[in-house]
């Protein structure tokens, strides 16, 4: 027996509460238990890959490819939410000839984080150069591209060695 069986039975030792009853709340208690354990244990993580495409500036005429993986079971869908390290998050960025991970942001373990907007993505601060960092995901003349959500796999694709 779980605890919360446990707990529930204990409970119902009342001899004014019927057998019956007893029998229901302990079979809703399992069932709750189940849907919840179920739920924690089949989290499955989603990725997306992006390709920055850069217009304007030193960089224009380059692309760069990465991918960021995240549990959504993390998220309500609802207002401002953020994500970083420590609720799972993994990224990775191919930049002038070298694959850089969430472990190499310059704020590490602070940043990276994924920023959400009622569910949706608005933005990853990811920032690998030892300068000030730049909100690069909506600085004019960086164009950011999702392709995605890929489910079921906790990897980054889009930054395997190439």
């Amino acid at each position: 027996m779980i605890e919360s069986e446990i707990y529930s039975v204990v409970l119902f030792r009342d001899a004014s509460v019927s057998a019956i009853s007893k029998l229901s709340v302990a079979i809703a208690t399992t069932l709750l238990s189940t849907v919840v354990t179920a739920t924690q244990a089949y989290a499955v993580p989603v990725t997306y890959d992006f390709t920055i495409t850069v217009t304007k500036g030193g960089l224009a005429g380059n692309s760069f490819n990465g991918s960021f993986s995240y549990d959504d079971a993390k998220l309500k869908g609802k207002g401002v939410e953020e994500l970083g390290i420590d609720e799972g998050l993994t990224t990775c960025l191919n930049y002038l000839g070298r694959t850089y991970r969430e472990t190499d942001d310059t704020s590490y373990p602070t940043f990276p984080k994924l920023r959400f907007e009622d569910g949706k993505i608005a933005q990853l601060n990811f920032w690998i150069q030892p300068n000030q960092r730049v909100n690069w995901w909506n600085l004019p003349g960086w164009e950011v591209k999702l392709s995605g959500p890929l489910k079921g796999d906790s990897t980054v694709p889009n930054c395997q060695k190439r």
